[in-house]
């Protein structure tokens, strides 16, 4: 069993969440209200240790009538984290998945209250939140190299993503990858779609396609 995974990304009309110098301001504050909703009703939200390096997040919950925060999870292959970063520092609870598992490292985060575990794949990964953590409902933050690997995986239920009018024709793509080849594309449903209350905004909820 996995938790059931929301992938929510703000993107410029070319599709990237940040510039080539790393510049990502793409939300107006009622996006930005939106995405704080879907925390607090979420159980965990997840970033990649880029985003947590370029934008030290505290990932909290802050524009929501419900201030209920989830817990944190951060997925790094190279466990290169500096333990000062906001998400270890502040509450509430955090996760590390590591592939290249450091005890020394681990045990400085553990003082912390931080919680390292060691992981191979993303689906042992999600059963592992699931089964250990009572992890049902997961929001899928970024960057573009984390949404990657749960698309290409397959590992995903909706995407809700809000295009913003904004041109960067270079930087980070929302699906930072490989990429597909022709028909081996995931296809996706459109089950809404509405203009953001700040007029100049669209925001989009897929779902993936069943045949």
């Amino acid at each position: 069993m996995r938790p059931y995974v929301i992938i929510f990304s703000t993107v410029s009309i070319d599709g990237r969440l940040a510039t080539k110098t790393g510049y990502s301001e793409l939300s107006c504050p009622y996006d930005k209200q939106r995405q704080h909703e879907i925390r607090s009703e979420v159980d965990a939200v997840m970033v990649g240790a880029n985003t947590v390096r370029v934008d030290n997040p505290s990932l909290t919950v802050k524009y929501s009538k419900n201030r209920r925060n989830p817990i944190r999870v951060v997925v790094t292959r190279s466990f290169n984290l500096d333990p000062s970063y906001k998400i270890f520092t502040t509450p509430p609870s955090t996760i590390v998945y590591t592939s290249n598992y450091e005890s020394e490292k681990a045990e400085e985060l553990n003082r912390k209250g931080v919680i390292v575990r060691k992981f191979l794949h993303l689906d042992d990964l999600l059963e592992d939140l699931y089964n250990n953590f009572n992890i049902r409902r997961l929001m899928v933050e970024g960057g573009g190299h984390l949404i990657w690997w749960f698309i290409k995986d397959n590992l995903y239920d909706e995407i809700r993503i809000t295009i913003s009018p904004r041109i960067f024709g270079n930087g980070v793509s929302f699906t930072q990858g490989e990429g597909f080849i022709g028909e081996d594309s995931p296809r996706l449903k459109l089950i809404d779609a509405k203009i953001c209350e700040c007029g100049n905004e669209v925001h989009l909820t897929y779902e993936k396609y069943m045949k």
